[in-house]
C-alpha cells in the first residue's frame, strides 16, 4: 500500500478552500452519527436522499454523493481527505480559492456521470472529486515528487515520481473496473475515479492550453515542448554532427604549440595552454548523444571554472538539469549560455529571449531569488513576445512586486 504523506510543491499561501472542504467532509460524517444516534435521521435514510444513481435520479444529488461517506469506518473518509491535503493545496495555488472550489464539485459531478454510466449502483464519497484534483497535479506538476508511507514487504517512507504514484492508482481503477466489467464485482465505484482522473487532467491542460492559467516551466504541456525541442536537437546532432564528435577539413584540429613572429623573421614555437575542460566536454557530450541526462548534469555541476560547450550542448544542460529538478545547475547552464551570446538573440538551443522567460521563472517561482531575475525581465520588457511568453513575463514581474 502506498500512502501519501506530502509532495516537494508546497503552496505559497494558505490553501483555505482545501481545508475547508476537509473540515467540511468531517462535519458532515459527524453529523451522520449524531443524527443516527439521536433519532433524527437514520444512517440508511440520509444515504439514501443523498446517494447518486441512475435510479431515480436527483439532481442535487450530484453534488451531496461528494459529501457522504461510509459510516462504518473512518477509512473511507480518511484516505480520501488524506488524497485531497497532499494534492489540493498546490493545486489550489494554481486556480485560486475560488477556482479551486469550482474545480472541486464540477469534477465530483464529472465523476458522477462517469459512474452512471459504468453502473446502475448508488455512489457516495468525495474520491471522485479527488481524483479530479490529482489528475489537475499531474497536469500541473508532472515532474513533482511524492513523499509515500509504503506499506508492502519493506516498510519505510520514500519519494517518488508525481506521475508513477498516481498512474500506479490509475491502473489499478483501470484493472478493477475490467474486472468488473467481467463479472468480478466490488464495492468501489472505480469508474467515477476514473472520470475524476480524465476531468482533472484534460481541464487543467485545456485552461493551461487557453492562457486561462499562466504557462510555467513546471506544467505538462511545458515538459512536452521540451520533449519535442530535445528530439529535434538529437535528430539535428545525428544529420550533421556535434562539432566534438570527429575532426573534418573545416573543423580546427586542436594543437600544442603557435607560431609566433621573431625579429628576424624565423617563426619561434611557443606552447599554448592546455584546454583544461576538453575532457569535461568530452564527457558531457557524449552522455548527452547516449541520452544520459545524470551523466552529462553530473560532469558538468562537477566542472570548475567557465566550462564553454557548444550553444545547443550549453541549452540541453539547462533543460536536463531542470528534468531532474536540479534548478541550481540549470540556473547555471542558462545563465553562462546567454552571458555568452551577449547581444545575440538567437541561436541553437533556442531563443535567448525564451532562456530569459525560463531562467526568470525558475530564479522567482524556484530559488526564490526575484533580485537576480530583475535584469532578465527588465530586457524582456520591449521585446515582442508570444502571447504565452508575454503572459508569463507579466505574472513574474507581478509576483516580484507582491
Amino acid at each position: 500500500m502506498l500512502i501519501p504523506l506530502g509532495t516537494d510543491r508546497l503552496p505559497p499561501r494558505r490553501a483555505i478552500t482545501t481545508s475547508i472542504l476537509i473540515v467540511f467532509n468531517l462535519l458532515v460524517f459527524l453529523g451522520m452519527i449524531l443524527a443516527n444516534r439521536s433519532g433524527y435521521a437514520s444512517l440508511e435514510d440520509t444515504l439514501n436522499a443523498g446517494a447518486v444513481g441512475r435510479n431515480g435520479f436527483e439532481p442535487w444529488t450530484l453534488l451531496t454523493f461528494q459529501f457522504l461517506h461510509d459510516p462504518n469506518g473512518l477509512g473511507h473518509l480518511g484516505f480520501n481527505m488524506l488524497f485531497l491535503w497532499v494534492f489540493g493545496q498546490a493545486v489550489e495555488s494554481r486556480l485560486g480559492h475560488w477556482g479551486f472550489a469550482a474545480f472541486y464539485l464540477l469534477g465530483g459531478i464529472a465523476a458522477a456521470l462517469a459512474h452512471m454510466v459504468a453502473s446502475p449502483a448508488p455512489a457516495i464519497g468525495a474520491s471522485g472529486s479527488v481524483a479530479a484534483v490529482s489528475g489537475a497535479f499531474l497536469a500541473l506538476f508532472p515532474r513533482a515528487t511524492v513523499r509515500i508511507l509504503l506499506f508492502f514487504f519493506l516498510i519505510g517512507i520514500y519519494h517518488i515520481p508525481a506521475l508513477w504514484f498516481i498512474a500506479f492508482y490509475i491502473v489499478i481503477d483501470l484493472f478493477s473496473q475490467f474486472a468488473g466489467m467481467l463479472g468480478r464485482s466490488n464495492d468501489v465505484a472505480n469508474a467515477a475515479h476514473l472520470g475524476g482522473y480524465a476531468f482533472g487532467f484534460s481541464t487543467a491542460l485545456l485552461l493551461l492550453a487557453v492562457g486561462m492559467l499562466p504557462r510555467t516551466d513546471l506544467d505538462a504541456l511545458y515538459l512536452f515542448k521540451q520533449s519535442r525541442r530535445r528530439a529535434a536537437m538529437r535528430a539535428a546532432t545525428r544529420e550533421y554532427g556535434s562539432g566534438f564528435d570527429t575532426a573534418t577539413p573545416t573543423t580546427a584540429t586542436p594543437r600544442a604549440i603557435t607560431a609566433k613572429d621573431r625579429s628576424d623573421g624565423v617563426p619561434e614555437l611557443v606552447p599554448v595552454a592546455p584546454d583544461e575542460h576538453a575532457e569535461d566536454r568530452r564527457i558531457i557530450t557524449e552522455a548527452l548523444r547516449r541520452d544520459d541526462s545524470a551523466a552529462a548534469v553530473e560532469a558538468y555541476r562537477a566542472a570548475s571554472g567557465k566550462l564553454r560547450l557548444a550553444d545547443g550542448d550549453q541549452a540541453e544542460i539547462g533543460n536536463r538539469a531542470m528534468a531532474l529538478g536540479d534548478a541550481d545547475t540549470a540556473v547555471r547552464a542558462y545563465t553562462d549560455l546567454l552571458e555568452r551570446r551577449g547581444e545575440r538573440t538567437n541561436g541553437s538551443g533556442g531563443s535567448s529571449d525564451d532562456i530569459r522567460l525560463l531562467l526568470s521563472s525558475m530564479l522567482v517561482r524556484r530559488l526564490g531569488r526575484p533580485a537576480d531575475a530583475k535584469p532578465h525581465l527588465d530586457a524582456l520588457k520591449d521585446r515582442s513576445l508570444t502571447p504565452d511568453a508575454a503572459t508569463l513575463r507579466d505574472a513574474l514581474l507581478a509576483e516580484m512586486e507582491n
